[in-house]
């Protein structure tokens, strides 16, 4: 079990880097690292097994990774990746406990990556974030979309009763609640942030079991497309800053 009493799911039954869900992954940090220029300071939040972390560091940025599973760090700190500084901690009793003592420095980038479902107050921690925000500092969230087109066609033939209902899958990997792309927007607007950018992250048209027997030309298409039909995509990425204007 976890420091704070929730089940270790994900380092038994989930490998970021074999599992489909890798795709949204790699695109999400397409995207996002067109927003990183070399030298920018990131706070990532969940980062497992530095997937995401190596892109960043690819793209000159310097990293703090907080992940909360010991056996993802471990495979993450074997990458080698350099300007990394890796934090084992549960992402809210971090934020909390940095917040008590001041944030040791701000960041030009804080990001959370598919992670806001898990949280139990996710206006609370989103707000918590701001003073890790340096002047024109982005908040960079991911979620996964309950309207996407594969959901829709599971409500539509009968497969699933509730757009926002919560799969097998997901109670296993802890998610707490599926918000669409207003909700979210909505926890984002309480929790003091303005939007400056929204996109699609892929398109999911099958189950995970079926795109994992496509070519990875086909899965490219799928990406590509989901920016076109964000509406319709697996996951929406938002892009935010403080809205208080003096950042």
């Amino acid at each position: 079990h976890a420091a704070d009493g929730r089940a270790m799911g994900y380092a038994t039954l989930y490998d970021p880097d074999t599992d489909v869900d890798r795709w949204y992954t790699d695109a999400t940090e397409a995207s996002l690292t067109n927003w990183v220029r070399p030298g920018d300071r990131v706070l990532e939040l969940g980062c497992a097994t530095g997937r995401m972390t190596a892109a960043l560091v690819g793209a000159g940025a310097t990293v703090t990774a907080v992940d909360r599973e010991p056996e993802y760090l471990d495979r993450a700190e074997s990458r080698g990746l350099a300007g990394v500084h890796w934090v084992r901690a549960d992402i809210e009793p971090a934020l909390l406990a940095s917040l008590a003592g001041g944030w040791p420095e701000q960041f030009d980038h804080v990001v959370l990556a598919n992670v806001v479902h898990e949280l139990d107050d996710p206006v609370g921690t989103m707000a918590s974030l701001t003073p890790a925000l340096a002047p024109a500092g982005l908040l960079h969230v991911s979620l996964q979309n309950p309207s996407s087109l594969h959901r829709l066609v599971g409500f539509a033939t009968g497969a699933i009763e509730d757009l926002r209902a919560i799969s097998e899958r997901g109670e296993r990997f802890e998610t707490l609640r599926l918000y669409d792309l207003f909700e979210l927007r909505a926890l984002c607007r309480r929790a003091g942030l303005r939007e400056v950018h929204h996109e699609g992250v892929m398109l999911k048209p099958l189950p995970n079991a079926a795109l994992g027997e496509l070519d990875d030309s086909t899965m490219d298409g799928f990406v590509a497309a989901g920016r076109y039909l964000s509406e319709l995509a697996a996951m929406h990425y938002l892009i935010l800053r403080s809205a208080d204007g003096g950042r």
